[in-house]
């Protein structure tokens, strides 16, 4: 079936190499097919070690629905080329710009998305062990390069992987096989000329309006001015980076039990936990829980990482817009990444008109626990929130503030002194300017004391109420959520 040339013996070497190496010798794979040079040289080289290594191969090519003319001779080409290997296939098409247009999101992370899901549920109703794809040198070093570009940490430096698992929008995970890594381009159009393999060029691969291929076609043309080896340096360096990932990865999973749930579309992190790791720690876990959401780290920046791991020790009810439609936010003793426009506010609903607290004693209005004591000053022996849940937690001067305490909701017109403050601000200004989510706000409990607010619940206490040096009483309040 191949000739016994330099290119086709290198090729087919790296194919052996890798699925013996990562333990892929007599594995069903379903091999991604898109036409091109690449992709047709990975089915046609592992068709030519399918018996001597005991595969079952089955082809799967997705029409994006970019290019209606040439897409149709794409799929002609690969319907040919399986049937002529003997493969059995799998041919969908999708449309690319509705489902761009539906979820906001570039056309390259739109056909990416849709390309990834398409060869998941390919390989489950197939029952494939995994999917190979035709990923080669080439890729490899530019995928580094661009996430350098975008400042994406050690994570992004390790480049693609030869075996790695993917959590496809949170549906299913697929596990994919990039056996060509250490194989250049130019060795599988070498190899697809020797075997006679007339295989498809995209047109769209020569446009600048995509990032990667202005990084191919504009940014490593210039690079190879200073290193003209530059391709293998970058796939050398993603190498090492992988070597270190591995080993800071443990350390993060080990870590991430107690601190980090991951729950639906949502990911509850334990700030005081969190806090307690070692920042490489804490930095790739909050990435963890980025992959574990999008099932990627694509166009997630350093800088992103930075500002959750910053807002980790502030105020709570701050937050960051993400990538994919995440946000990041603290509320309390938690910080959460969930979809922006998700109605995920831990604060339960029951607080509406005024209501008031038993001091001392216990009160549950609600969705809440109300827990209240007052000891002497320097002797408080709190009985409070049980451990667990979302619990808030203050200290007043109990002559100042009084035992005639109401809980409510935030009416217009409240204004608010903020603890360091030595003037009052309007309430709502105050939410906004800490950063409490629109929807949130409703259900933010205000505790009142003689028509003053004196505390704003999970995020400041007024100043006029706190504790001073001559207090002789200490009030302590607890908010937890009732399980």
């Amino acid at each position: 079936m191949s000739g016994d040339s330099a290119a086709t013996g290198a090729l087919l070497s790296a194919l052996r190499r890798e699925i013996v190496s990562n333990g892929l010798v007599g594995a069903s794979l379903a091999v991604a097919m898109s036409g091109g040079p690449d992709s047709t040289a990975l089915a046609h080289g592992l068709v030519a070690l399918r018996d001597e290594l005991g595969l079952t191969l089955h082809a799967a090519h997705l029409d994006h629905g970019l290019r209606p003319g040439a897409s149709a001779a794409d799929a002609d080409f690969v319907r040919g080329l399986a049937d002529g290997l003997g493969m059995s296939l799998t041919i969908e098409g999708v449309d690319t710009p509705a489902f761009r247009a539906e979820r906001k999101l570039s056309t390259e992370d739109a056909a990416r998305r849709l390309r990834y899901g398409f060869l998941a549920r390919v390989a489950e109703e197939r029952g494939t062990d995994c999917v190979a794809l035709g990923h080669t040198l080439d890729d490899q070093a530019e995928t580094v390069l661009m996430h350098v570009l975008r400042g994406s940490g050690l994570a992004g430096l390790r480049g693609m992987r030869a075996l790695s698992r993917m959590d496809v929008e949170g549906e299913r995970v697929v596990t994919l096989f990039r056996p060509m890594l250490s194989v250049a381009k130019s060795e599988t159009l070498a190899y697809c000329e020797e075997n006679g393999l007339a295989a498809r060029l995209d047109e769209s691969n020569l446009s600048t309006e995509f990032t990667r291929n202005r990084v191919r076609l504009e940014l490593m043309p210039q690079l190879e001015g200073y290193n003209p080896s530059v391709r293998d340096a970058l796939s050398r360096l993603a190498s090492a980076a992988a070597v270190d990932m591995d080993f800071i990865m443990g350390e993060v999973e080990r870590a991430a039990d107690g601190v980090l749930v991951v729950e639906g579309d949502s990911a509850t992190f334990d700030r005081r936990g969190f806090l307690g790791l070692h920042p490489a720690i804490g930095r790739h876990l909050l990435m963890r829980a980025v992959r574990a959401l999008r099932g990627h780290e694509a166009d997630l920046e350093a800088a992103h990482v930075s500002d959750m791991f910053r807002l980790m020790s502030e105020p709570t009810g701050k937050g960051v817009d993400l990538p994919g439609g995440l946000q990041f936010q603290t509320v309390g003793d938690h910080a959460r990444i969930a979809p922006s426009d998700a109605d995920d506010c831990p604060l339960p609903e029951g607080v509406g008109a005024p209501f008031p607290i038993r001091v001392p004693g216990v009160t549950d209005l609600g969705g809440w626990r109300i827990t209240a004591c007052v000891e002497a000053a320097g002797h408080e022996d709190f009985p409070g929130a049980a451990k667990g849940g979302t619990a808030f937690m203050e200290r007043f001067d109990a002559d100042v503030v009084g035992e005639g305490l109401l809980v409510r909701r935030r009416v217009a017109g409240d204004r608010f002194q903020p603890l360091g403050m030595d003037g009052e601000k309007k309430l709502k200004r105050f939410m906004i300017d800490a950063g409490v989510p629109r929807s949130w706000r409703d259900r933010v409990p205000v505790v009142e004391s003689g028509g003053r607010v004196a505390w704003v619940v999970g995020w400041r206490m007024a100043d006029w109420a706190k504790v001073r040096g001559d207090s002789r009483r200490v009030l302590r309040v607890g908010f937890e959520v009732r399980g």
